[in-house]
């Protein structure tokens, strides 16, 4: 009688070994597919701020360049004027400039 239940508690221990065997390889698969999944999140993320950055670039340089081109036409359009200017006129304004710039 002690042999059976000795063989019992044995084979019942077998049983919950194997369980835990059972366990043990499910989580290791469970991990897996969660590291993998994350690893794919984290490539997926790392494209998007990487594409997102990429259009900030090129809007930020369009608008850029935009501005850059209303300066240099403003630039351009004060020159001009400048030009008409004959000598005399010219002398009046840079000497009032200059009156500003010094100190009294």
């Amino acid at each position: 009688m002690e042999k059976d239940i000795l063989s019992q508690v044995i084979e019942v221990e077998k049983e919950i070994q194997h369980c835990l065997e059972q366990e043990k390889a499910a989580a290791r698969e469970w991990l897996e597919s969660v590291k993998k999944e994350c690893e794919e999140d984290y490539i997926r993320e790392g494209k998007n701020s990487k594409d997102s950055l990429e259009r900030s670039i090129v809007s930020v340089a369009g608008e850029a360049e935009k501005k850059a081109a209303e300066v240099v036409s403003r630039a351009v359009a004060a020159t001009e004027r400048l030009k008409g200017l004959d000598d005399a006129v010219l002398s009046r304004v840079v000497a009032k400039r200059i009156a500003k710039l010094l100190p009294e």
